[in-house]
C-alpha cells in the first residue's frame, strides 16, 4: 500500500499558501527594516569609529574583540 502524497491531503494547499505568503511578508518587513537602518546610517553625523564603538558597546564587545562578562 502506497502512502498518500503530500499534495493529496485536504489542508495541504491552504497551509502551503499560508507559509509562502508569511515568508514573503517576513522578507518584505526585513527589507523595510534594512532600508530604514541604511537611511538612519546615511543621516548620521557620527564618524565611522564612533558608530563602531556604539555598536560594540551595545553588543558588549570591547575593541580587542574579547567578549565582556
Amino acid at each position: 500500500m502506497q502512502p498518500k502524497k503530500l499534495e493529496q491531503y485536504k489542508y495541504f494547499q491552504p497551509i502551503a499558501w499560508t507559509v509562502c505568503i508569511s515568508f514573503a511578508g517576513f522578507v518584505g518587513m526585513l527589507a523595510l527594516q534594512l532600508k530604514t537602518t541604511i537611511i538612519n546610517l546615511e543621516q548620521s553625523t557620527l564618524s565611522f569609529d564612533q558608530r563602531l564603538q556604539n555598536v560594540e558597546a551595545a553588543v558588549g564587545v570591547n575593541p580587542t574583540g574579547a567578549v565582556k562578562q
